[in-house]
């Protein structure tokens, strides 16, 4: 083995040693070598491995948002001027901080998290902040993904609002489309409510198909390796025929990201090794969709999503999960289950949140 194959294990493995720490065996570099050396079977050699593995180091160097990265974010946010202004005491006392997320315990940790930060700070808990006539509203969560559940969970909460208050959505990081989409499904409500929308992130990726100067997520191009593949090649007829099955009068996207998307990239290290890393995602996803007997109509090959897409591509991860929207090589399986979740062995063994199809 090369020396610069068992630098990348460790590295990774460092990079990710505290995901789901106490919950999950330790993340090794011999946990990280079992999952790199599944996809040799898809046509990916030891040195297209570490092609793979230097992508994901440089991609969760970035994206990986560890306990000791997200502590140091809720600090800087519950201190923040440009939330709270000049008086963060005092605008924080008259803040209520949002508990209504309809699915999984993302909000609940981070609160907690926020909770010890205003204690130590303010000597303020979170339940003693906004309890009469709230000024302002925080609505955290770790990221925007599709939007659908920030939407459902401000829909309902909505009524419940004082007119004229501030709502800020604080995120650590945002999809485009997923933000497009949360704005243009709550715009009346909000206005009707008198309540002023802003919201905060620290990363943003542009995941719109249409877009042609930027694409931030994983979205493999077709190329003749791909497409010479029986599972690949099995899945996009599918998804051809489900397009035109649709009677969506809309124009979908392109299946394959077009050969000059992006025009400069902005998220992967090279063009060159994106394209490695999206083909091995690519065939390894169809791979696992083809397992089960009868899978989720929203579960694609790059990850879940409603859209007749390769999938929704995201790469953002925290210590805590990871989103289904990313792609099925990173987190599918389980080798302690019966077939088919033995058959594929995760980089993130992932909590399933079984109230939603997608996040």
């Amino acid at each position: 083995m090369s020396d610069r194959y068992q630098y990348l294990l460790k590295s990774i493995a460092a990079i990710i040693a505290d995901y789901r720490q106490d919950e999950i065996s330790c993340i090794n570099s011999s946990h990280v070598d079992r999952w790199v050396k599944q996809f040799e079977p898809f046509g990916f050699d030891k040195n297209a491995q570490i092609v793979i593995l230097q992508q994901m180091e440089y991609l969760l160097s970035k994206y990986y948002f560890s306990r000791l990265k997200v502590q140091n974010l809720l600090d800087g946010i519950t201190s923040s001027e440009k939330i709270f202004g000049s008086n963060p005491l005092e605008a924080i006392s008259k803040t209520k901080f949002l508990q209504i997320q309809s699915k999984g315990n993302s909000q609940n940790d981070l609160l907690e998290i926020c909770n010890q930060k205003l204690q130590s700070k303010y000597g303020l808990s979170i339940n003693e902040c906004g309890n009469d006539q709230p000024e302002a509203y925080i609505y955290l969560d770790d990221c925007l993904y599709s939007g659908d559940t920030a939407t459902q969970d401000i829909k309902s909460w909505l009524p419940d609002t004082f007119s004229g208050a501030k709502l800020h959505m604080v995120f650590f990081a945002i999809h485009s489309l997923g933000h497009f989409y949360f704005n243009k499904n709550i715009e009346s409500e909000v206005q009707s409510g008198g309540i002023e929308l802003r919201f905060w992130r620290k990363e943003e990726f542009s995941n719109s198909r249409w877009e042609r100067d930027k694409f931030d997520c994983f979205w493999p191009c077709s190329s003749p390796n791909d497409r010479g593949n029986k599972l690949v090649d099995d899945y996009v007829k599918q998804i051809e025929a489900r397009r035109s099955a649709s009677s969506n009068p809309n124009r979908p996207p392109p299946i394959f990201r077009p050969n000059n998307v992006p025009t400069e990239e902005h998220v992967f290290s090279s063009a060159k090794s994106r394209q490695v890393i999206e083909s091995a995602f690519l065939k390894a996803g169809a791979y696992i969709v083809s397992l089960p007997e009868d899978p989720n109509s929203s579960m694609k090959p790059l990850g879940y999503e409603r859209f007749h897409s390769l999938g929704f591509g995201a790469l953002f991860t925290t210590y805590r999960n990871i989103a289904n929207n990313c792609p099925l090589a990173l987190w599918w399986g389980d080798p302690d289950k019966p077939y088919p979740l033995n058959q594929w062995y995760p980089l993130f063994p992932r909590i399933v949140n079984e109230q939603a199809n997608y996040d």
